[in-house]
């Protein structure tokens, strides 16, 4: 009895002693869990847009298309419509009809499924344009910034652009066009004219993408030294043919010459600057630098040489396409004071009174010019006479599309 007391006993310490080293550790005490009265539904993903209409399931596939997104998911909850059909149209509408998804994007696929309360669609999304040509993209508020970003361009020498713009009169000629506007009317804008090509996407609207390239026939390196050649000989021209004081007013009011007499003194020395250094050839180059480094040029680049002087001395001059004797011609129409004079510095060695700052009249008939271009030349400079009433009164043609012309 004794020795079944003691084993009892003993039995007793150990069983406390162990409860003792138990309670020496960490109690977790496990409690069910309750969400957070603004957790969402289980399995909704919070970053998907949630699309209750179709305006804004359109705008959501414009955003991804503008981020150049390739995949996403979108959510649909009460929505107004028919999820399947309408996300169809919308794809489709955003790869066809607006202008950064016709230029960017080849294909547009979905994949619904329902979850729960709601519904959700898998965007995948293939574009046809590289990273480059998506990072191009320039947006532009009208049609004179795109003429002024397209002049920038032919500075910079650029070949690619890619720029939006919402007009309602934008064309693959509006682009072209711009591009001759720029070079006729500086020549020291790009030494050569470019051939540009433009696309337009969509093919119809007023928001629209205009890719354009620009083709210099040369590379960048050689572009870069027609450049540097050009500025060199126009230099060299005006240090040759420009009085170091330029003209001087006292001197032509002391000779009782017109006022305008000292400019154009100045133009008659860079007529005779450019037809000295350079051979009338229709067959040769077209621009200035052909006309102020070869030698030899077409009117077009006699005429675009005699242009870059004239501004450069701060004289107005432009670029007349026309034509002489029914081939095409170029010359300059220059300006002085309040009046408007031809000169013709390709045919220079015919004489002066023939070519040098004339008026209409006086070249009326051998050459043609579209007179609704160009300013009026009433007289020619230093003469009295009024321009024949014939010329004067003469009423312009109309032509079928419009345009006025007068026949020779």
């Amino acid at each position: 009895m004794r020795r079944f007391a003691a084993l009892a006993l003993a039995l007793l310490l150990f069983l406390t002693a162990g409860c003792a080293a138990l309670f020496d550790t960490e109690v977790y005490l496990e409690e069910p869990y309750e969400a957070p009265s603004d957790a969402g539904e289980a399995g909704e993903d919070e970053s998907a847009d949630t699309i209750s209409n179709y305006a804004a399931l359109r705008r959501a596939i414009v955003r991804l298309v503008s981020e150049r997104a390739e995949s996403a998911v979108l959510q649909f909850q009460n929505y107004e419509g028919t999820v399947s059909r309408d996300i169809s149209t919308a794809c489709w509408e955003v790869k066809s009809s607006t202008a950064l998804g016709a230029f960017a994007v080849d294909y547009i696929s979905f994949d619904l499924s329902r979850i729960v309360s709601y519904t959700q669609a898998e965007i995948n999304i293939t574009y046809k344009r590289s990273e480059y040509q998506m990072s191009c993209l320039e947006q532009l508020p009208n049609l004179a910034a795109l003429r002024t970003r397209l002049a920038d361009a032919l500075r910079a020498g650029d070949t690619y652009l890619v720029l939006e713009l919402t007009t309602a009169s934008l064309s693959a000629d509006t682009v072209r066009q711009a591009v001759e506007k720029a070079y006729y009317e500086d020549p020291m804008t790009c030494p050569v004219l470019p051939a540009a090509e433009a696309t337009l996407y969509p093919d119809s609207g007023v928001n629209r993408i205009v890719e354009a390239t620009l083709d210099y026939g040369l590379d960048s390196g050689s572009l870069a030294r027609r450049r540097e050649e050009l500025t060199s000989a126009l230099e060299t021209l005006l240090a040759a043919a420009v009085p170091e004081e330029g003209p001087a007013e006292e001197d032509a009011e002391s000779s009782g010459e017109p006022e305008e007499s000292g400019p154009a003194e100045l133009v008659r020395g860079l007529c005779a600057a450019v037809a000295d250094g350079c051979l009338w050839d229709e067959a040769a180059g077209t621009t200035a630098w052909d006309a102020l480094t070869a030698g030899s040029a077409a009117s077009e680049g006699m005429a675009m040489a005699l242009e870059a002087a004239c501004q450069a001395v701060g004289v107005d001059c432009r670029i007349v396409l026309g034509r002489l004797d029914g081939e095409s011609h170029v010359w300059n129409i220059v300006t002085l004071g309040d009046d408007s004079y031809h000169v013709d510095v390709s045919r220079w060695d015919a004489g002066e009174e023939q070519v040098f700052l004339v008026g209409d009249e006086a070249l009326w008939g051998a050459y043609w010019w579209d007179t609704s271009e160009y300013p009026a030349c009433p007289a020619t400079f230093g003469a009295s006479e009024e321009p024949s009433a014939e010329l004067a009164t003469a009423e312009p043609e109309e032509t079928g599309d419009g345009e006025e012309s007068i026949e020779s």
